[in-house]
């Protein structure tokens, strides 16, 4: 497409549309790159820090990179999360009831098979095959319990922000293959080992903002409206107010980016193709809480505070000592009444302390939406950036989104100082770490297939033919 040129003269050399977690990274990188550049960060709500939240806790493990690479220029040291006696019990739904020991077994055999499969799912020859079914179908074929099939349904709508009937198995493995695993995802949203690390989002942003104090950064400012020319980008806000910059960096997912008005239009070869069927449905919401108590409610009965609900999807876990921290998926309908609701759930469970917490937190976001695979092809000025959109490791998480930061500031630079970028900044791929090289015996790979479906038919098949050789063999002699 050739695009029309501009009269005007950018009055900046970067913008970024976006302050979350991938929009600082990106302004970090630039200024770490060329001091010189005059940038500036529009975001539409009142804070900073997007899904991650402005004073939650977040966790990461030792693989990821750019995270720690983050955590290193702003001279921010990750504390390790508080080891749990192996005495207490996690309360989970999944663990009660007289079905839960064989949803259980199902639900372990389930994942298993799903990451045996997930090393071809991250060929960069992989593309997504058109006729394929979706993760809900793919679940209750494979899965019989209840139990083992919400705790997936939830598992997807998070990973990939929008209900399991609208993602395509392809699009979810693909995303999966990129976080090192089904399991590993797993330990992010439901697990939390003593093995990760904690980070207290304020303290982070907070970290950030001390390295970007020559950086203009505006709050509820929203993007409207993206004119992109040969020489500049102008972006119009929601005040009427526009921005002008050699580059425009758009650190937000894609289900953000498609509300906005481009002039020309976006070409196809610079879209994601989305696998959706689903039209324009009412995303859900989720809402990130924490409650701090006199004491640690949970082990005076024996529980760790780990804690987890799939109806509605309540995920929690003990962050600091007396301090209890997770998340809810709901309805935009019920986002007035969902605090209340989660201290009422746990109350149920851990005893009507629960109800008087000394402090309370709760924000609420839009779920980001991963549908497609990863775009990191800029469309000349206009640089896609955000975890859910363009990350390819650890997408989705602090990691993709650090990661998918620093790419678009590189870009960025590259548009605007081209000189100052080396080869070695360009260089995306890194070398395979120990989890992405998968090794699995073709016994094993058939084990994990087994569930309730195939074995209830071949054991009948089995016991009808030799129920048959046995009628042959009685009428023969």
């Amino acid at each position: 497409m050739d695009l029309p040129f501009g009269t005007q003269t950018p009055e900046l050399d970067v913008l970024i549309v976006g302050g979350g977690l991938s929009g600082l990274a990106s302004a970090l990188k630039i200024l770490s790159l060329e001091s010189t550049l005059k940038v500036r960060i529009i975001e539409a709500s009142d804070g900073l820090g997007g899904l991650m939240g402005q004073n939650s806790t977040r966790l990461v493990d030792g693989a990821q990179q750019d995270m720690l690479a983050l955590l290193t220029i702003i001279h921010l040291s990750p504390r390790r999360r508080r080891s749990v006696s192996g005495r207490l019990r996690r309360c989970w739904d999944l663990d009660r009831g007289l079905t839960a020991l064989p949803a259980k077994f199902e639900l372990g055999r389930y994942i298993e098979m799903l990451d045996l499969r997930m090393h071809k799912f991250r060929s960069k020859r992989f593309s997504l095959r058109e006729r394929v079914s979706n993760m809900e179908q793919h679940i209750c074929h494979n899965l019989f319990f209840s139990k083992s099939r919400n705790f997936m349904l939830n598992l997807v709508e998070l990973v990939c922000g929008v209900p399991a009937n609208e993602v395509d198995y392809d699009v979810f493995m693909s995303v999966c293959s990129s976080c090192g695993g089904l399991k590993m995802l797993i330990d992010f949203y439901f697990t939390y080992p003593s093995s990760f690390y904690e980070i207290s989002t304020q303290r982070l942003i907070e970290s950030i903002l001390e390295q970007l104090q020559f950086i203009t950064i505006t709050l509820n400012c929203r993007a409207v409206r993206v004119e992109h020319f040969k020489n500049y980008v102008q972006v119009t806000d929601d005040q009427g107010n526009k921005h002008t910059a050699q580059a425009a960096i758009l650190a937000i997912p894609w289900n953000k980016v498609q509300k906005l008005d481009f002039e020309p239009r976006i070409p196809k070869a610079y879209q994601p193709r989305t696998t959706s069927k689903s039209g324009h449905k009412r995303r859900q919401l989720i809402s990130q809480f924490q409650l701090r108590y006199g004491k640690s409610v949970w082990t005076d009965l024996g529980y760790s505070g780990n804690f987890l609900s799939s109806q509605p999807l309540v995920s929690g876990h003990e962050c600091r000592m007396s301090s209890f921290c997770g998340y809810v998926l709901h309805s935009p309908e019920d986002q007035d009444e969902v605090l209340q609701d989660v201290v009422d759930l746990l109350a149920e469970h851990f005893g009507e302390e629960m109800r008087r917490p000394l402090e309370c937190q709760c924000s609420t976001d839009e779920l980001n939406v991963a549908q497609h695979k990863p775009q990191t092809k800029p469309w000349h000025r206009v640089i896609w950036s955000s975890s859910s959109a363009v990350g390819t490791s650890y997408r989705t998480m602090m990691g993709g989104a650090v990661q998918s930061g620093f790419r678009a500031a590189v870009n960025a630079v590259f548009v605007v100082r081209p000189q100052v970028v080396s080869w070695k900044d360009m260089l995306v791929e890194r070398p395979k770490s120990a989890q992405d090289v998968v090794s699995s015996g073709r016994i094993r790979g058939l084990l994990s297939r087994l569930n309730l479906y195939n074995v209830t038919f071949y054991s009948f098949f089995v016991l009808g033919l030799i129920w048959l050789l046995n009628l042959g063999y009685a009428r023969a002699f």
